[in-house]
């Protein structure tokens, strides 16, 4: 999109070494910063995860493992699935984990 590093660090608001370092992948990129990027980037937020396909399973990769189960799921079971997510993880009270699965139930 011949974007500068610049310019996103300021709509994520951070720093350019700080983007760098996201952009790396030395640091995680938050799920507020991918929405974020979206905005500066006018692409939905699944924009950025369409064309990641997971590494070979290497068995310990359970990211890459959920992900492969999520787009494995039709509609209705991806909503099942976020919906179980929100039970289960109702009693944790950090502000980004609520918010997010708030976000995703929403969506």
């Amino acid at each position: 999109m011949d974007l500068r590093q610049e310019h996103m660090a300021r709509c994520l608001g951070i720093d350019r070494t700080t983007y760098v370092r996201k952009e790396r992948g030395s640091i995680p990129i938050t799920t507020d910063e991918w929405v974020k990027l979206a905005e500066a980037t006018r692409k939905e937020p699944s924009f950025f995860f369409k064309h990641a396909v997971p590494a070979e399973d290497s068995g310990d990769d359970r990211e890459a493992l959920l992900v492969k189960l999520y787009r494995s799921l039709t509609t209705e079971e991806r909503d099942d699935l976020v919906c179980g997510m929100h039970l289960m993880l109702k009693g944790i009270r950090r502000k980004t984990v609520r918010d997010t699965l708030e976000r995703l139930r929403s969506i």
